[in-house]
C-alpha cells in the first residue's frame, strides 16, 4: 500500500493566500470540529492559562495510565507514553509544560520500579533517554527553569533504583546540570 501524497506547506499557502477572511475562520473551525488535536492546538494558542494546564494534564494521564491505570495494572507501554509527551510537544511550544511532562514520564518510571521491582535494559534506557532530553533542555535555559524543576531533577535520582546501573546513570546526568555541584551531598 503506497502512502498518499500530502499538501505541500507551499502547496497549502498558495491555497489559503486566495480565501477571504469568512473563508478562513470557517475552514479552522471546522479543522477544530473535526481534528482534536488541532482543536488542543488552537487551545494552547489562544485560551487561558488554566484551560492549557487542563490539556497538559490530559497528556500527563495519558502517560500515567501506562504506568498506574486508575484500574488494573499498568500495560507498561513506553511507546505510547513517549508517545504522549511527543504528541503534547507538537501542539505546545511551551519549554517548561515540555520539561513538566518529561519529569512527570521519568518520576513514573522511578515510581513503578520502585513499586514492581527490576524491569528490563530497554525500560531503563527509556527513562534515561527522556531523563538527558530534560537535561539538556534544562541546560538550554536559565536558572529560573532549573529552579523550577530542580527538587524534582534531584528525587529521580536519588530515587532511581540501582538495577541495570540505572541510578549511577541518572545521578550522572544530574550532575551534569550547570547549577549542580559535583561535591552536593547526593
Amino acid at each position: 500500500m503506497t502512502k498518499s501524497k500530502l499538501i505541500s506547506l507551499n502547496q497549502l499557502k498558495s491555497e489559503l493566500a486566495g480565501f477571504s477572511q469568512d473563508e478562513l475562520i470557517s475552514l479552522v473551525t471546522d479543522m477544530a470540529k473535526n481534528c482534536p488535536q488541532a482543536k488542543e492546538f488552537l487551545t494552547i494558542k489562544f485560551a487561558d492559562k488554566d484551560s492549557v494546564e487542563e490539556i497538559l494534564e490530559q497528556y500527563k494521564q495519558k502517560v500515567q495510565n501506562e504506568f498506574f491505570p486508575k484500574r488494573g495494572f499498568g500495560r507498561l507501554n513506553l511507546r505510547e507514553a513517549k508517545k504522549a509527551i511527543s504528541d503534547f510537544k507538537k501542539i505546545s511550544k511551551d519549554k517548561i509544560m515540555e520539561i513538566d511532562i518529561m519529569v512527570f514520564y521519568v518520576e513514573n518510571c522511578v515510581e513503578f520500579t520502585a513499586e514492581f521491582g527490576d524491569i528490563n535494559e530497554k525500560f531503563y534506557n527509556s527513562a534515561e533517554s527522556i531523563y538527558g532530553q530534560i537535561i539538556k533542555t534544562v541546560n538550554s535555559c536559565d536558572k529560573t527553569v532549573f529552579d523550577q524543576f530542580a527538587e524534582r531533577l534531584k528525587w529521580v535520582a536519588d530515587n532511581a533504583c540501582k538495577g541495570w546501573g540505572f541510578q549511577d546513570s541518572m545521578k550522572d546526568m544530574y550532575y551534569e546540570l550547570h547549577w549542580v555541584n559535583d561535591d552536593e551531598n547526593m
